[in-house]
């Protein structure tokens, strides 16, 4: 398959909606890897660690949530959506928990799977870009620290914070400002996928509302009121931008 394919491993015990899924997903341009249980899809994640994951809860065996936090706690960066029958609002706050980047319940919106799946792509192509960036220069040691200098030059601005456990953000002048929970909430996950666009489904789960509670007007009322406070408050520009029908992103 073309290396430029997005791969994606589907983890679901039900064999029709496995194979629906998959079908689907490959159809629309991803590379697609099917599994069964948790025994099968880590068997192949040995050898294909940047592997996107898209999985369901009530597995026979080690059940999704358990797969979830496993994944996550070996690699903060790994796509992980949950495509589940349980759609309670505890059940979706017990996977946020867990670490999940998405929860959506079946019948799944294909669309609205595909667009998560490619923003959480750009995420993993980041974090790979940055990484090889990273890796020490065969260059000799006056051309190395020449860069380093150079670097230091033109290294980026102190960027936007959340305190641990409190409602603050603190500006990159250092201004702290309390927030709102509403506003801590979405700024938080903005926060997280910097740079990456959010969906309305998962700034509004963030906020804990059911999938028919979701409410675009309302996320944008509470983003426009952060913004808003940022700027008085320390004279900053937040820079949360409105990516058209699908969502919003953090700039720099």
């Amino acid at each position: 398959m073309p290396k430029d394919l997005i791969t994606v491993a589907i983890v679901e015990d039900e064999m029709i909606l496995r194979e629906e899924l998959s079908f689907q997903l490959a159809h629309l341009g991803f590379e697609v890897h099917a599994f069964e249980n948790a025994e099968q899809f880590y068997r192949y994640l040995a050898v294909h660690p940047e592997t996107m994951v898209v999985l369901d809860i009530g597995l026979t065996g080690e059940d999704g949530l358990s797969i979830c936090r496993h994944l996550r706690s070996a690699n903060a960066e790994m796509g992980i959506v949950f495509v589940t029958a349980r759609s309670l609002r505890e059940d979706r706050l017990i996977g946020l928990q867990a670490g999940v980047d998405a929860y959506l319940t079946k019948p799944v919106d294909i669309v609205e799977l595909v667009l998560i799946l490619r923003r959480l792509s750009l995420r993993l192509l980041k974090v790979s870009t940055d990484t090889q960036n990273r890796r020490p220069s065969s260059a000799s040691p006056s051309l190395t620290v020449a860069a380093t200098s150079s670097q230091a030059e033109s290294a980026p601005p102190p960027a936007w914070k959340m305190e641990a456990e409190s409602s603050f953000v603190i500006a990159p002048n250092g201004v702290r400002i309390r927030l709102s929970v509403n506003e801590a909430q979405l700024l938080r996950v903005l926060l997280k996928q910097a740079g990456a666009i959010c969906s309305h489904m998962e700034l509004g789960m963030a906020l804990g509302l059911t999938v028919d509670e979701i409410d675009k007007h309302r996320i944008e009322v509470i983003l426009s009121r952060l913004r808003s406070k940022a700027a008085r408050s320390a004279g900053v520009a937040l820079a949360i931008v409105s990516e058209r029908g699908i969502g919003y992103s953090l700039q720099a």
